[in-house]
Order: structure tokens, then sequence, then C-alpha cells
């Protein structure tokens, strides 16, 4: 028998206990403690009642996440995964609309990506500022908000947007994976107060823990994806050091075409076409097999990028897709690596009966553009430009087994290599001949020793949510805290804001210690881009007064 049927029966009882013990009048004195047992019994199952189907709404509502949490965790594609979520939300909940924002991980711009019943407001950027407060409010403290009627709730005064569209009932719960919140879930009712309720938002919460576990797996393996493709492609150019380094700090390469400095070198083999005449084809293969695998690790051991091979020739770039301050001086290292790397190769191709080879090695530095040219499926790195045609006509004037460089390599290694000024060469296009040093070797000063200013406050890197407003507006922004001490911020996020304007921030740190009202002042702001090449900043902020009680919170924090 079920429980149902048990409760059932022992209803049915009662009301038979219930007929016999009432039909006498005068036996309600002498059965007065038959009776008072008998209503203590009614009582026990009206509580058991409520308890049963407390306990049967229960096992519904998990039975509902059980087969919710089937359906979303098989569903990677993005897109699809949220408009199944917003889906089911609203038929969950029973809400009127909704809306789910996913916070950006660089920035923490909350993004709306999808809505439903909201066709006008999405229409019209100026009134789609529904509860944008409120879900600021919710990802800053990672506490739901429920209100049965938003109409008179006091904390929704200042939300314009509660009192333009007469919301009534309001639900918004972040979506959490452990203490990281992702973005936020909101549902409302314009018409209905009390809509919502207390079960109703525990419901909703619980399904946001499973749907931010299903967001935070589809991004895991779109971010897989990206990345596979990401390496695939570099390591035909890069070695897979520097490959690891752009895909761990998610660096943004130079795509489409854009003005670079970097130093080119351009490695050729002298007589190489006479010398495969006189060879077995199997043999020329191997040679220059060894011969290019050897260079290609000399390039990447001195974070170079190897741009091509033309026939027996190499072409390799420093300081760029990757920019390095030293990218003249690697230039310059590989090039005498090379030709000491290949003095070896020479012992060893004599000893094997095979004739060696000579080669140049010409290095140039200044502007190029730089970017991957082909097509969206086949693509290759590359840079062009008139800086890239001197290396080349560097090169070919260069000495057999030296190395040349321009004089605006020179200028920037000048004081850690020994050179020797030769004849200017005269290039196509210019007017003027090019002034060329010969390089012998390079000076490395050992004991020479770098000082750095140390910090006068202690950071702590982080990554906390935030919201900011820039004085004297009330429009809330968003942004991620990179790292905190006691004197000020490091904050990324997409709202430019200029070098001495205020803000006042609203925070919340990971030791659960809330901040509110933080006044700083921007001292600094520099652009960014992130994986799509969309633009973020990045900004110093100056705390300006905090008072005591925030003092010691972040204290106590970056303690």
């Amino acid at each position: 028998m079920s429980l149902q049927d048990a409760l059932s029966a022992f209803e049915s009882h009662l009301k038979n206990i219930q007929k016999y013990l009432f039909r006498d009048e005068e036996s309600k004195d002498t059965l007065s403690n038959i009776k008072d047992i008998f209503m203590e019994t009614l009582k026990s199952h009206q509580v058991l009642k409520k308890e049963f189907s407390q306990i049967e709404k229960s096992e519904k509502e998990m039975e509902t996440l059980v087969e919710i949490g089937k359906v979303i965790n098989s569903v990677l594609d993005m897109d699809q995964l949220l408009n199944l979520i917003m889906d089911m939300v609203i038929k969950v909940v029973n809400a009127e609309r909704g809306f789910l924002m996913l916070k950006d991980k660089e920035t923490g711009e909350l993004t709306f990506k999808v809505a439903r019943n909201m066709d006008q407001e999405l229409k019209d950027k100026a009134l789609f500022t529904i509860s944008s407060g409120i879900v600021s409010k919710v990802c800053v403290e990672g506490k739901s908000i429920l209100s049965t009627d938003a109409k008179s709730d006091e904390r929704f005064f200042a939300q314009a947007s509660v009192m333009d569209y007469n919301l009534r009932s309001v639900m918004c719960v972040p979506l959490k994976i452990k203490d990281d919140i992702i973005g936020a879930i909101y549902v409302d009712n314009r018409m209905v107060a009390g809509a919502f309720t207390q079960d109703t938002i525990e419901l909703l919460s619980s399904f946001a823990n499973q749907a931010a576990i299903s967001i935070e797996n589809a991004r895991l393996y779109e971010n897989v994806a990206h990345e596979t493709k990401i390496r695939t492609n570099l390591q035909r150019y890069l070695s897979p050091n520097i490959v690891n380094d752009i895909i761990a700090k998610k660096e943004k390469l130079v795509l489409g075409g854009e003005r670079v400095e970097c130093s080119i070198l351009f490695a050729d083999i002298c007589g190489f076409t006479s010398m495969a005449e006189k060879l077995p084809p199997e043999n020329i293969v191997y040679m220059l097999n060894e011969y290019f695998s050897a260079m290609t690790k000399i390039i990447f051991e001195n974070e170079g990028t190897l741009d091509k091979f033309v026939g027996d020739a190499i072409m390799a770039v420093f300081g760029s897709p990757v920019f390095s301050p030293h990218s003249a001086l690697n230039a310059v290292k590989t090039g005498l690596d090379m030709l000491m790397k290949l003095e070896e190769l020479q012992k060893k191709w004599e000893s094997e009966g095979n004739p060696s080879f000579k080669i140049r090695v010409g290095i140039n530095t200044g502007e190029v553009v730089a970017g991957n040219i082909g097509s969206p499926d086949c693509m290759d790195y590359t840079v062009i430009g008139d800086n890239v045609n001197i290396a080349s006509r560097i090169e070919s004037n260069a000495k057999p087994m030296t190395a040349l460089i321009s004089d605006s390599t020179y200028i920037k290694i000048k004081d850690i290599v020994v050179a020797k000024e030769m004849e200017p060469i005269s290039v196509k296009g210019k007017s003027n001949p090019i002034k060329t040093y010969e390089i012998d070797s390079i000076q490395i000063f050992k004991d020479e020793k770098v000082k750095s200013n140390k910090r006068r406050f202690v950071r702590k890197n982080v990554s906390i949510f935030a919201t900011f407003k820039v004085l004297p507006s009330s429009k809330v922004n968003q942004c991620i805290i990179q790292n905190i001490s006691t004197g000020g911020l490091l904050v990324s996020s997409r709202v430019e804001v200029s070098v001495r304007e205020k803000v006042l921030l609203d925070f919340t740190l990971p030791d659960k210690s809330a901040l509110s009202g933080i006044e700083g002042k921007i001292v600094q702001s520099q652009p960014f881009y992130d994986k799509n090449s969309y633009t973020y900043f990045k900004m110093g902020i100056e705390f300006i007064s905090l008072n005591n009680i925030n003092l010691e919170k972040i204290s106590n924090f970056i303690a």
C-alpha cells in the first residue's frame, strides 16, 4: 500500500469515528476523553497530510530537475543551450518574461544572451534597462532577489525600470560555479503580485546551479575547440613555448594586418644550385632537412617566428606576433647561432663524404604590416613591406658565413655587440645608401644589475566582479578587479574612463567582505583586445578616501 493509500484509509476511519462519537449529544460528557484523543489524532492527520503534500511536491520538483539536468547537460552548442535554458525557466517557474545574462571573464561586462517576451525593449536599447541594477546587485553579492510586489518594494524605488514598466513579481538568481558568478537569470510578471514564492525562488536557484554547470561545460568545449584551432595554426611558425604562452595569457595576435615594429632575418645558402647538380636528390633532401631542422630550432629558442622557407632560404621574424623589447638582439643572436651551428654540420657532412655549403645572414629592423594572409580555412602568418625587402637586400650583400645588419638594427644593440661598419649598400626605391654592419659577437655583461622600483603597496592578484559609476552619472557599469591593494585597484572593463575621472565602486571580496561606495580616481587607462578583436580597457584606480572599516577589510584580505 502506498503512502497516499494509507492516508486515504486513515482519513476514512476518522470520518467513521467522528460520526459515531457525535451522533448522540448526551454522550459528549462520557466520551469527552475519547473526543480529545480523536481531535489530537485529527490534527496529527492534518499535519501529516500537509507534510505529505510537501514531500510529494519536492519529489516532483526533484524529478523535474533531474529531467532538466539530463537535457541541458547533453547540449554543448552555446546558443542552443542558452535558448533551451531560457525556455525551461519560463515553463518551470511560470514566468511572464525573462532573460539570461553572462559575465565577460575579462571585463565583467554583463551581456544579454537570450530573452523571452521582451521584443519591444530589445528593439530600443534605451528602453531596455530592465532591472540592470537588480542583476548587477545579484552578481556583486552572489545572493538571489525575490520580490512579491516590486512596485511597493523599497529596495527598488531607485530602479526606474521597475516603476516605468509597472513590474510586480520579480526574481533574479545568480549563475554560480562554486563561488564564481558567471551570470544571472531574471524573470518577472508585470501584472500579478505574489506570482513567485520562496519555494519558487528555491526551485529557480536549484535550476540555475544546474544551468551554470552546463554553460561552463559548453564554454570549456568551445574553448578547447578554439584553442586546438589556434594551436594547430601557431605551431607551424612559432615555438611550442611561445604557443603555450600565447594560449595561457590569451594574448591577441596580429590578425588582418597591423603596423608593428620588428626585426626580419633572411638566411640563404650560397651556391646551392650548382651544389645540387652534383649530388643525388636523396642526399640533397637529407642535408636540407637536417639544416632546416637545426635552423628552425635556433629561431624558436630565440623567441622568433618562422615566417617561411623560400626555396633554400629562411625568413624569420622577431617581435611579432608576440611583442618583445629585445627583438633586434634576438634576431642578431639567431644569426650568429646559425653560423655556429652550420660549422658543426659542415664537419659532420664532410665526415660522411658529402660536400658542405655556406650561408649568408641579413637582418633589418623597422615597421612592417603583419597579419594572417589567406582564406579563413588556410592562413599563413607573414610580414610585408619595405623593411622586409631591405632585409632581403642586405642578406644578398653579406659575405658567406657572416651576419650583416642594417643601421636601424645596430642602433638598438650597439652597446652590447662587437661590429664592423661596412660599405653602405644601394636599395631599389631608396635615394640614399643604407649603412650596414658586420656582427662579430655579442658582449653580455653578467654583473650588470637591473634595479626595479618597489611598489608602494602590496598588491594581490584577484578576479572579482564589481560595478562602478562614473561620477556624476548614475549609470551602473561592470568590471573585473584584477588586483587590489590598500592604495587602489587594477580593473578591466568595456567602458573607457578618462584619466582623472572619479568613480564609485561596489564589490564583494572573496572572503565575503562587502564594500560599497568606494571612491576612486582613474590614474591610468590603456586599451586591449580580446580574442574577438573587441576593445576593452585596463584602468588603474587610486582610492581617494577609504574609511578605517574598509581599509581593514582590504588589509585583512591581502595579508
